[in-house]
């Protein structure tokens, strides 16, 4: 995000958005944003510093200074980024479990969050020649303060009689090892045949200190301390070989990722079991696809084959019921045509959504004396089946799309306890396969000074959940609309005015009951010809981002209503100097696996 930050407009050449992209990316991957800059020379050194100032409740900062030397074809750069972040959360919680007895919960909580993350980045990139290119990237970061202090006071009644009322302090400490990141890469071309090499090393670990100091009003009062250590290390290597044949272009290509992560969590009060796990994940991949332009279309073809090997280890042995392994074949294909001024575009892909590494996690947590938590080891991967239509034509675009869900990963909240004293929330898989329709359209003219975006979109879902003994169907649409404006001034100054809304409706066994949405607004001035830029900037100048939602799941129902410190102004100052963008051509490998850790 960083390096998007420092693009202008006139350093960008183009834009290409693959909505469906093709085998040679993650199964997990559902969209893709090409951007391709305007060769610079920028020969010497050169640099891009930015100063944040965000004010609200509470106030943030973010500092970053960007560094980049090039001679002839050795490129050399770097980046430090320093942010401070306060937040808070006001939210009123409704819980509702039924078992022999019924259980409601009436609870008012507020929460704060503090954070200092000092992180950094320094590489090489050497073009040897037209043909070959190659580098190594490092880049290293650490927390140096997060903590998440928190109270919250709960009326507990059972069968509609009073039972307890209960005030709650808590805080997380958390701490964190410097995280580790290395990438390297080659590019090369032999002929006609492309080589690209990724490989990539990743190690971090965190360990949180959690103490609940819990007040009854009608029984015991409890100090809970628990500590929860987590360590994780992954190497990855991907290859990719491009040719021409028959008139088009193939590639075929393997990647593979091995992840190792230890998560341990214990209580000395022993309220929750003690435990020592382990997980180990083997990802081999192997894909080809192939693209070819015909007079009457453009056609893509690919497939993907993903074999998993997950291992799960508790207090250093082998838990073989929860160890899986899994092979799964992603085929995509796409016909891309122009009918006059319209471009379209079909599409069909399967995809994947494989659950997070704490999401798989046995582990214990406690919440409060009536509420545990606890990933799945036994989740298997969500499938994904998507049909697509596409269309553009100046500046309207238009998107159809059907698909098919399978094994989605759905929160969940089970009982414990018959009589509904005790309930575990975690995850599970909804076997049944869910369909769901989504619609969007959108328009983007330009008028003299003035660049209007309207969008608009609709997600529905047809999903049928148990429900407290009943059927609850959750089908109601989702409706979104956005309207983002920019204005280019004289004097180099640029105004922008931006808006979401979005409406009550359904998603997974979620339902929002009210409508949420923010308008932003900043005003841009550049100086020395768009070396110095200062923005000013309201975000949710209106205070409206704000849920309500409702949670079914079974025997337990949850309503939430949250509004968190969002509204506020900020500054940015920026100073660049010969800046050139990296030629580093480094794209990374095993990143599913990085964003599941």
């Amino acid at each position: 995000m960083s390096e998007l930050e420092q693009l202008n407009s006139d350093d960008i050449k183009n834009v290409e958005v693959i909505r469906n992209p093709g085998s040679r990316y993650d199964a997990t991957v559902k969209a893709v944003v090409r951007i391709q800059t305007v060769k610079r020379q920028g020969d010497g050194f050169g640099f891009n510093l930015r100063s944040s100032y965000y004010q609200s409740d509470n106030t943030d900062l973010i500092e970053q200074a960007n560094f980049n030397y090039r001679h002839n074809n050795l490129d050399i750069f770097g980046s430090l980024y320093y942010n401070q972040m306060e937040s808070w959360q006001d939210f009123i919680l409704q819980l509702e479990e039924r078992g022999t007895k019924v259980w409601n919960h009436d609870m008012k909580s507020y929460g704060e969050f503090y954070s200092k993350m000092l992180s950094g980045n320094i590489g090489f990139n050497y073009q040897l020649n037209d043909n070959h290119a190659f580098g190594m990237k490092y880049k290293s970061g650490k927390t140096l303060n997060e903590r998440n202090p928190l109270s919250k006071e709960t009326n507990i009644n059972v069968d509609n009689v009073f039972y307890d009322n209960i005030k709650v302090n808590s805080c997380d400490n958390y701490y964190y090892d410097p995280d580790h990141e290395l990438n390297a890469y080659y590019n090369g071309q032999f002929g006609d045949v492309n080589i690209d090499f990724n490989t990539d090393y990743l190690q971090n670990g965190k360990s949180s200190n959690s103490v609940f100091q819990e007040i009854s009003q009608t029984s015991e009062s409890r100090d809970v301390h628990s500590v929860n250590n987590v360590k994780n290390r992954l190497v990855a290597g991907k290859l990719t070989l491009s040719l021409p044949l028959g008139g088009g272009t193939f590639a075929v290509g393997s990647e593979v990722t091995y992840t190792h992560r230890n998560d341990d969590y214990i209580n000395e009060e022993n309220y929750v079991p003690t435990s020592y796990s382990k997980i180990e994940e083997l990802n081999a991949t192997g894909y080809a696809e192939y693209n070819r332009s015909f007079p009457w279309g453009d056609w893509s073809l690919g497939l993907r084959y993903e074999h998993v090997k997950f291992d799960y280890y508790e207090d250093g042995k082998h838990i073989d019921e929860q160890s899986r392994t899994f092979d799964n074949f992603f085929p995509n294909i796409t016909f891309s045509k122009q009918l006059g001024k319209v471009q379209t575009q079909l599409s069909y892909t399967a995809k994947t959504q494989r659950p997070t590494y704490s999401e798989l996690s046995n582990n214990v947590f406690y919440s409060d004396r009536f509420t545990l938590q606890k990933g799945n080891p036994t989740l298997r991967p969500t499938i994904i089946h998507d049909l697509t239509l596409s269309g553009a034509w100046r500046f309207l675009q238009m998107s159809l799309s059907y698909s098919q869900t399978k094994d989605w990963i759905l929160n969940w909240g089970e009982l414990v306890n018959e009589d509904a004293s005790l309930t575990m929330l975690s995850q599970r898989n909804w076997d049944k396969s869910i369909p769901m329709f989504t619609a969007f359209l959108s328009a983007s003219p330009k008028i003299g000074c003035w660049s209007p975006m309207l969008s608009v979109g609709m997600q529905k879902q047809w999903l049928t959940i148990d429900y407290f003994k009943e059927s609850k169907n959750l089908d109601n649409p989702i409706f979104t609309a956005s309207f983002n404006n920019t204005w280019v001034l004289p004097l180099g100054f640029m105004l922008s005015l931006d808006s979401y809304i979005q409406s009550a409706g359904a998603t997974q066994n979620i339902y929002s009951e009210k409508p949420y949405g923010y308008v932003n607004m900043s005003l841009r001035k550049s100086f020395l010809n768009d070396a110095l830029s200062v923005e000013l900037r309201g975000n949710d100048i209106f205070n409206t981002n704000k849920i309500n939602y409702n949670l079914y799941s079974g025997d337990y129902y949850l309503y939430q209503k949250s509004a968190w410190d969002r509204q506020e102004f900020a500054v940015t100052v920026r100073y660049k100097f010969n800046t050139a963008k990296s030629k580093y051509k480094g794209t990374g490998a095993g990143d599913s696996q990085k964003n599941r850790i």
